[in-house]
């Protein structure tokens, strides 16, 4: 019973370090599409890739990491884009941070930025968007 409760779990948490790094391979790619052959700047570059990360996060999360198999709902994507709102807000400040306060460059403040952002989407993700419904 431990056991599988435990392998549950590494599951559940593997599902999730899957989703993240799905939706930062195509934010990385989509920022480094942008800045170095658009020439766009990385903080306008930023929006379309969080908002190609953001949906395939949404569809891989809800079913890997949540294992949902219905169709998913329109409150569903609310709830989700709320919850990501919070954590790419963070994510895009701690960005603009590092990008300002020291030399490191665009990828690197990337990868910095997602990985804080992460503790704060799975809590809004576990607690908020995909939390089961109250049985009655």
């Amino acid at each position: 019973m431990q056991t599988d409760r435990r392998q549950s779990r590494l599951h559940h948490i593997a599902a999730f370090a899957g989703s993240g790094l799905l939706s930062l391979a195509i934010d990385a790619a989509v920022l480094t599409l942008l800045t170095r052959w658009a020439h766009i700047s990385p903080f306008l570059a930023r929006v379309p890739s969080v908002g190609l990360a953001m949906v395939a996060g949404w569809l891989s999360n809800r079913r890997f990491t949540f294992g949902l198999s219905t169709p998913p709902r329109f409150a569903e994507f609310l709830r989700y884009a709320a919850a990501s709102g919070l954590a790419v807000s963070v994510n895009y400040a701690v960005f603009s941070a590092l990008l300002l306060m020291t030399a490191i460059g665009p990828l690197s403040a990337l990868v910095i930025a997602s990985g804080i952002a992460a503790g704060v989407s799975y809590a809004g993700y576990r607690c908020f968007t995909f939390k089961p419904p109250r049985s009655r």
